[in-house]
């Protein structure tokens, strides 16, 4: 029977990442994904790489950081292997406020020459320097890369359970087959607490977003508390997204898509002459205090890298370099003790998905 060196479970950014990762370091993998690859939360992704330490917890503004300052590399190199070009923007963004003082980077230039199109007369502003991309087509890249390194892929089945003896992983049972490798990863998003023999405590967020055509040109990504959105290249603006504790529910509700478009048009009223191109839902994978799982588990060969909510995009790079670090070198170069499973109490994991 064939074994791999790892065995990565989920096939979103953050999985195949890691995958890519390993690879480079010679070992064998094999990623496990329930579905068609990147079509989960990384394909409704708005993919806004945020890296000021305002946006996050305290303990994880350090790997926002790092992770913000690998992208042009980490995007050239995917872009390199696979020959699909990625929408990497650094045009910024501007940050909207409700009459509060600015407390970031002051505008380069007055908003209406910035931003023609934006009418916020009664709004503060100021501007990030930060980079976007599109997610589908970063993930598309990803994906190419992997097979062109030879990581085994395999879909269309869900894992049900990860195998464990003596305190040990040793492979994963899906709803067809086994498979057995020396390390397990669970970067199952939103499903990984779903493995009762060893649960790692994330359930989703829903989020709302759709896309419009037709409309004006923003060239910078707009963040206002109620609202966002991210111009792309070829020509589409992408607006989101809600927050909604809604369990596993994926439907796209019409009142809502409609709701985040008067949002935006507030702020845009040329909006109001584009057209929806595409809505969608994601279900982001959360825990309890808006954290990342990074690291080992209580079981020996079994990690977690899960647990990114919003920001699994932007931290992919780092996620995977860390990871990769702890599982073949048992060391890392980031503290990644403020993401430890064990964080989490028996009770408060099994409190948590229970209430999924």
């Amino acid at each position: 029977m064939r074994t791999w060196d790892v065995i990565v479970v989920g096939g979103g950014i953050i999985g195949i990442s890691l995958a890519i990762s390993l690879r480079k370091r010679g070992v064998s993998v094999l990623v496990l994904e329930k579905g068609e690859p990147g079509r989960e939360a990384s394909h409704a992704a708005a993919g806004m790489l945020a890296d000021h330490g305002d946006e996050f917890p305290p303990a994880l503004a350090p790997l926002a950081r790092a992770s913000a300052r690998m992208y042009p590399e980490f995007v050239h190199e995917l872009q390199d292997e696979s020959g699909i070009k990625v929408d990497l923007r650094d045009a910024g963004t501007i940050l909207l406020h409700d009459g509060i003082p600015e407390s970031h980077g002051a505008l380069p230039a007055p908003l209406y020459e910035l931003e023609p199109v934006l009418d916020v007369p009664h709004r503060s502003a100021s501007y990030l320097k930060e980079r976007s991309v599109n997610p589908r087509l970063l993930f598309a890249a990803a994906l190419k890369a992997a097979k062109h390194r030879q990581v085994d892929i395999s879909s269309g089945a869900d894992v049900t359970e990860i195998l464990v003896e003596n305190g040990k992983a040793f492979g994963v049972q899906t709803t067809k087959t086994t498979y057995h490798a020396k390390m397990v990863v669970n970067c199952a998003g939103a499903w990984a607490g779903q493995f009762t023999s060893a649960p790692v405590p994330t359930r989703p967020v829903k989020g709302q977003i759709l896309s419009v055509i037709g409309g004006p040109a923003l060239h910078h990504v707009v963040r206002a508390p109620e609202i966002y959105l991210v111009p792309r290249s070829d020509g589409p603006i992408v607006i989101g997204g809600t927050l909604e504790d809604a369990g596993y529910d994926k439907r796209v509700l019409p009142e809502t898509i409609q709701r985040l478009l008067q949002l935006a048009t507030r702020l845009v009223p040329s909006l109001a002459q584009a057209q929806i191109h595409e809505a969608w839902t994601g279900l982001r994978p959360a825990t309890t205090d808006k954290l990342p799982i990074l690291g080992k588990t209580s079981i020996v060969g079994y990690y977690a890298a899960t647990g990114h909510f919003r920001d699994g995009i932007l931290l992919a790079p780092v996620t995977a370099q860390v990871m990769t670090e702890l599982i073949l070198d048992n060391t890392c170069s980031h503290d990644l003790s403020a993401f430890s499973s064990e964080r989490f109490s028996t009770n408060q994991t099994q409190n948590f998905l229970q209430a999924v």
